[in-house]
């Protein structure tokens, strides 16, 4: 007996990949701003007043950075066509909403749910 391979939506496709190129880059920059958090943190400490943001700015970058795993990862089971990779990549935008406080993340992490949502029946 052989195993039933199920094809993947084009749709779904091109949303994945969509995905991968955004996540990945919130992951990069994420990273890279961790990275740099002894430079960020003494231009901040430079400036009147900023000091006091800088360990409340840095948690942000950390928690963004892992929420853009987090959305990567889900990205990448539902490109294997599993429904866990929905539940794990809404769970992570629905924080980054919470988080983030940006109109246009709200609204592009609402759109991609409801494709993704679109699509999730094609999903085991």
């Amino acid at each position: 007996m052989g195993y039933i391979i199920k094809k993947r939506p084009t749709f779904l496709t091109v949303l994945c990949i969509l995905t991968f190129i955004g996540s990945g880059l919130g992951l990069l920059f994420g990273l890279l701003a961790i990275v740099a958090a002894g430079a960020i943190a003494g231009l901040l400490e430079s400036i009147p007043g900023m000091s006091q943001l800088n360990g409340d700015g840095m948690m942000l970058i950390v928690i963004s950075a892992a929420l853009s795993a987090a959305s990567l990862f889900g990205a990448i089971m539902m490109w294997k066509m599993k429904k866990m990779g929905f539940y794990i990549y809404a769970a992570a935008q629905i924080a980054m909403i919470a988080v983030s406080f940006s109109v246009m993340g709200l609204i592009f992490s609402l759109l991609f749910l409801v494709l993704y949502f679109l699509n999730f029946k094609h999903m085991e």
